[in-house]
């Protein structure tokens, strides 16, 4: 049988064949849904080998007439979806190459094979199964965390599932904003309409906060939610959340909110040491997934890291 690589503009794709093959691989996440990467991305593509037996979304930008692959905010993971590349790796890399002369491209956990090829970055990611009873997850918890949580619920924190959706960014926005200047306030405009567009049909977009009996804003947290994972898209603590550990209190009780459900909490990491201590205390275990960052353009511009 041959061997067909396509690469395709986003609105020549099959979106129903490319959402089903999201779906049902093991290694397809939310990032990689047609709808979600029409909203985060400026442009993008679809790479489709055969009938869409794998597939992988390539997010791009264009500079000085180049055409390069970039990752956009708020994406964790995207790669290459579905049946394995085997022995068309190097072929399928080649097209890529030229095609996007330069790039950033973040490979799932399931591109372990290619990373190697291609000689990716591996980084770490956190997730906590939440198919068991929230007392025998408890039991992972470091003992800080446990007495952090509780700590938070006797000063009288206050756990809400009601919080807008505009809040919740706003927030993350304020907290976070100057630690994360590669992120454009368009990009938040396009995350938050891309929550507020699925909650017309589903509530697979959810927030989470805890306040003070003043009704302050502590700590808040912006979730999504497909058949595999709850992904902890924006999460953000004020100064007076941290000495309060009312993050504690927010993952304790999303926690347990979601335990004995078939999901995975995914925490989205992180590489930064404090962040991933504390998420590292509710009894993760770590998944590696792939930086692949390449420079294929021509003299003086490869010198561009």
């Amino acid at each position: 049988m041959k061997y067909k690589i396509e690469i395709l503009p986003s609105k020549q794709i099959n979106r129903e064949k490319w959402d089903h093959q999201v779906t049902e691989s093991t290694n397809g996440l939310i990032y990689a849904q047609s709808n979600y990467l029409d909203f985060v991305s400026d442009q993008w593509d679809g790479l489709i080998i055969n009938d869409y037996e794998t597939i992988m979304p390539v997010p791009w930008r264009t500079k000085a007439g180049i055409k390069y692959a970039y990752t956009p905010a708020f994406t964790q993971q995207l790669g290459f979806i579905g049946s394995p590349l085997n022995e068309h790796t190097e072929r399928i890399v080649k097209r890529i190459y030229s095609t996007y002369r330069y790039g950033s491209i973040l490979l799932n956990a399931g591109n372990s094979i290619t990373a190697k090829i291609v000689q990716a970055y591996p980084k770490p990611n956190l997730l906590l199964n939440l198919e068991r009873p929230f007392n025998e997850i408890k039991l992972m918890f470091r003992k800080d965390h446990i007495q952090n949580a509780q700590k938070a619920a006797n000063n009288g924190l206050i756990y809400t599932e009601i919080i807008p959706i505009e809040k919740a960014v706003l927030f993350y926005e304020l907290i976070n904003g100057t630690k994360t200047p590669h992120i454009a306030a368009s990009n938040y405009q396009q995350l938050e309409k891309y929550c507020n567009s699925i909650l017309k049909f589903n509530q697979n977009c959810f927030t989470r906060a805890v306040l003070n009996d003043y009704g302050d804003l502590l700590s808040s947290a912006l979730f999504l939610k497909d058949e595999k994972r709850i992904y902890n898209i924006m999460n953000a603590t004020s100064e007076m959340g941290r000495a309060e550990k009312a993050n504690h209190l927010l993952f304790h009780h999303v926690i347990q909110e979601f335990a004995e459900k078939k999901l995975i909490l995914d925490f989205e990491g992180s590489s930064i040491p404090g962040i991933k201590h504390f998420y590292e205390g509710f009894g993760c275990s770590v998944e590696v997934y792939f930086l692949w960052h390449y420079n294929k353009l021509p003299f003086p511009l490869s010198l561009i890291p």
